[in-house]
């Protein structure tokens, strides 16, 4: 078994509780919602990019993530379809056959919002743009000149994410997240191999995490000022970069203290993620019909409470994660035959 690096335990912890409680109905306008959700995605994607080690073939790539991350995107959707009928059933008061068949449509076409299909588990995108992510990493780590390659690209999907936000031209949750997000899974990636991020300091990294925090936030009042569009597209990708090295360098600082619950969180984040939208909807629906009160809205301390439960709810699956290795994205372990 590979020995867990306890402060990306730390790191994933943290950017899997802030996706939780950035879906939870809230003001939307606030200066803290705007900026978690605008960055934490970033160091999610440079954490996946920093732990994938092994250059293999088109056809092992395709293999080994097709059953980590595609059979789980499928079966997460599965789980997630009764309560999108039971929950379109109840907003419509009917459901036809067509309806019944637009959600998978959209989860056959990876979220796909179009006259014939719509999203289903939409947070699931991020399964399908990691498949891609790791395709094309290894493709691109067997050539000489991979890493000049991966820059380029990098720069390419950086014009078209802004292109997207201004003209709009491809409305599609899956492409959207893919070319925000490639440039920071490669900058992982490349990190890795370049052995950056090995050594640990608290002092230094406490310095670094805290000076690149606060530098990432006067930055993001800049950003989001949509007046000077080029500007605005530009300082997205700079405060990201400036958040993930903050990110990372306080989860570094955290390093020397253990806690079981970080490691489960972290263990569970595919789990936690494919579950965690439809569990929102239920306890929105739950609180809405017990205070007869439609369309809650959740401040930021509730917010933080029921993200924290939801994960809280899910450790029992977390722990006993052996007996559905599915979920994880793992293949069920052969128990060797006491006779052979």
């Amino acid at each position: 078994m590979k020995e867990r690096i306890n402060w990306i335990d730390w790191a994933k912890a943290f950017c899997m509780t802030v996706v939780v409680f950035c879906h939870l109905p809230q003001q939307e306008d606030t200066f803290h919602l705007q900026f978690l959700a605008s960055v934490i995605l970033s160091t999610f994607f440079f954490i996946s990019g920093y732990l994938k080690k092994e250059e293999l073939s088109v056809k092992e790539s395709a293999k080994k993530y097709g059953y980590a991350l595609l059979i789980p995107y499928l079966l997460y959707n599965a789980l997630y379809y009764p309560y999108w009928l039971a929950k379109f059933y109840i907003e419509h008061d009917s459901i036809t056959l067509s309806d019944a068949i637009k959600p998978i449509t959209g989860t056959l076409l990876g979220q796909l919002n179009s006259s014939f299909s719509c999203e289903l588990n939409g947070v699931t995108w991020f399964l399908i743009a990691l498949f891609m992510m790791h395709l094309l990493t290894d493709v691109l780590n067997r050539y000489r000149h991979g890493q000049k390659v991966m820059l380029i690209i990098s720069i390419i999907t950086m014009i078209l994410y802004g292109a997207n936000k201004y003209y709009h031209y491809a409305p599609y949750i899956t492409y959207h997240g893919f070319i925000r997000c490639l440039c920071f899974f490669f900058l992982g990636n490349v990190s890795h191999q370049w052995e950056h991020l090995k050594t640990l300091n608290l002092a230094k990294d406490l310095a670094i995490g805290i000076t690149t925090l606060s530098t990432c936030l006067i930055l993001f009042y800049w950003h989001i000022n949509e007046d000077i569009f080029p500007l605005h597209i530009a300082l997205y990708y700079v405060v990201n970069l400036i958040s993930v090295i903050a990110f990372i360098h306080l989860a570094k600082a955290l390093n020397s203290i253990k806690c079981q619950l970080i490691t489960l969180i972290s263990i569970g984040t595919m789990l936690i993620f494919g579950l965690h939208r439809m569990m929102i909807g239920i306890i929105d629906f739950g609180i809405e019909k017990t205070l007869h009160h439609p369309n809650i809205i959740y401040d930021w301390s509730a917010c933080l409470m029921i993200a924290l439960t939801i994960e809280l709810v899910l450790l029992p699956l977390i722990i006993y994660r052996r007996r559905w290795p599915i979920l994880f994205g793992k293949a069920a372990r052969k128990v060797p035959s006491i006779l052979a």
